[in-house]
């Protein structure tokens, strides 16, 4: 195979990921419409309750979600007003923001468990776990690979 053809492959998986990321972002804004949470949203919920011991901070928050501060602040001002987490100020650096998560996110998201993990898996239909393993490493690594664009 050529140098062409590998950089070729390169810039269509780069697509097929791009396009696959889109699909499911609207798939997801579709399954959660009636919730009144969006597919970002729900990101932000879940790496709030994944990622973190500890209430973080905004730019925590945003590093671990790859986006920006202004738009991590902007879905939690919205989920703060849902009354899905807590926006505070840090008992040591009143200018430092912290989020945490609220009893009405753990009642909201307990509700929805069962259907919310046949969706999951309706994502991935009939693949073989060795595809989704094989997939969930590659992943792994292409987003280890992303992580000096971050800083």
């Amino acid at each position: 195979m050529s140098t062409k053809e590998v950089g070729d492959e390169k810039k269509e998986l780069f697509g097929m990921i791009f396009l696959l990321a889109q699909r499911w972002q609207y798939i997801g804004d579709r399954e959660l419409k009636d919730s009144g949470v969006t597919t970002k949203q729900w990101f932000l919920l879940v790496s709030l309750h994944a990622l973190f011991d500890t209430p973080p901070n905004l730019n925590d928050l945003a590093l671990a979600m790859g986006s920006t501060r202004q738009n991590v602040k902007q879905l939690a001002l919205n989920l703060e007003r849902q009354g899905f987490l807590k926006i505070y100020q840090d008992k040591e650096d009143r200018r430092v923001q912290r989020f945490k998560l609220t009893p009405k996110n753990q009642a909201f998201w307990d509700k929805r468990a069962e259907n919310d993990e046949r969706f999951i898996a309706s994502l991935f239909g009939e693949l073989p776990s060795t595809a989704v393993t094989i997939t969930r490493t590659t992943i792994n690594s292409l987003l280890n690979l992303t992580d000096k664009f971050l800083k």
